[in-house]
């Protein structure tokens, strides 16, 4: 897979964050969309559109709302449902109800009440909590707020707008308005990652607010949100940021290691280096698993490291450290590979393969057959 793929995979990650940080509603299966065509007015109207809409979500004082996110490309397919609560200036509670994409689990919970944050992984039933500072990471999802910030500044305030038409979406009166990056801004705000797209936001003309954002993002493919209820500056109990740890899940530190280049993780060696111990990963002569980056999380001397690979569109982590060595899942199913035994689960319907070698606990988790999870770990060296 090329750097230039590779750089767009985190784009999209990055532009779910994006969905759960500031594009939060309501939705389920898309509504079909009646089109009447008007004149269309001047290009300047669409711009101007654009802006009064990115002024409104960054002037809110809270928002809240489910979206529907689907994803159609690639490299990458899949949908997720989110919820999301916020409040200005730094409070946030992040909840997948649902997700078909590897990179979102669903029941991860991101809670920061604006001076900790806690991050629920449910796959590993551990919760990870510690002060907020830009340097924090997230094992489900991620807290790269500041680049958020500024994909929203790219695409709600770097595009060139031109209202198409009036339509009609979710039972709103909306304008349909074409957006493309403004001349030289197509990387603007993301870290020099080529950010080319084309495509529709459509918004209320009562509100001014989104209701459906269909993209076509280069080297991606289709990024649909719908966005049929939004309520902004609505009245939140204090209580929703603030995260108590579910029964028998094992709390960690939360520290995300010092990221490398603009894809905001650890190089193998890097992470071998700090780690201190041999990591086992998958063969360089493996050519169809592609290595996308290491995160490390936890305190030093006891972090778990997450690899990200992919082979084709299929995206999968393995997870090694000693924080999870001889954890017990007595739901389940024994295996034998490595000369030990390892056990076959299931969390929220993703698939994972654990077991400890040398005292390091190695997770594989991925939605694929145990078949494929156990030759997965066969291959490790």
């Amino acid at each position: 897979m090329s750097l230039s793929r590779r750089r767009n995979i985190t784009l999209v990650s990055s532009f779910l964050l994006l969905c759960l940080a500031l594009l939060a509603a309501c939705g389920n299966t898309p509504p079909q969309t009646q089109a009447k065509p008007t004149p269309s007015p001047t290009p300047g109207q669409g711009k101007q559109l654009l802006t009064a809409m990115a002024r409104l979500l960054t002037t809110a004082q809270t928002l809240h709302g489910v979206f529907d996110l689907t994803i159609t490309g690639r490299a990458l397919n899949g949908s997720a449902t989110t919820e999301l609560w916020n409040m200005a200036p730094n409070k946030n509670r992040t909840l997948v109800l649902q997700s078909t994409v590897s990179q979102l689990v669903k029941g991860a919970i991101t809670v920061t009440d604006g001076k900790q944050l806690w991050q629920y992984d449910p796959v590993q039933n551990v919760v990870y909590n510690g002060p907020l500072s830009s340097t924090n990471g997230a094992p489900a999802g991620g807290n790269q707020s500041q680049f958020v910030l500024n994909l929203v500044q790219t695409i709600f305030t770097h595009s060139d707008g031109a209202i198409k038409s009036s339509t009609t979406v979710n039972n709103h009166a909306v304008y349909d308005v074409h957006i493309v990056p403004q001349k030289d801004s197509a990387s603007a705000g993301t870290g020099n990652i080529s950010f080319n797209y084309a495509g529709e936001v459509y918004i209320d003309k009562s509100t001014q607010l989104p209701v459906r954002l269909s993209l076509e993002i280069a080297g991606v493919g289709t990024v649909l949100l719908d966005l049929p209820t939004f309520e902004l500056n609505q009245t939140l109990p204090d209580s929703l940021f603030t995260f108590t740890p579910p029964p028998g899940a094992k709390v960690l530190p939360l520290r995300q290691a010092t990221p490398t280049g603009s894809t905001g993780s650890l190089t193998l060696v890097q992470a071998q280096q700090q780690a201190g111990y041999h990591l086992l990963s998958i063969p360089g002569d493996q050519a169809d698993y592609v290595l996308q980056g290491v995160n490390a999380l936890g305190a030093p001397g006891n972090q778990i490291y997450v690899l990200n690979y992919m082979k084709g569109n299929l995206a999968f982590t393995i997870s090694e450290g000693k924080p999870l060595a001889n954890l017990p899942d007595p739901s389940g199913h024994q295996v034998n590979l490595r000369n030990t035994i390892g056990t076959l689960s299931s969390a929220n319907g993703t698939p994972t393969l654990a077991w400890t070698e040398n005292g390091v606990g190695i997770h594989i988790t991925g939605q694929m057959s145990q078949d494929q999870l156990v030759s997965i770990a066969r291959l490790l060296a």
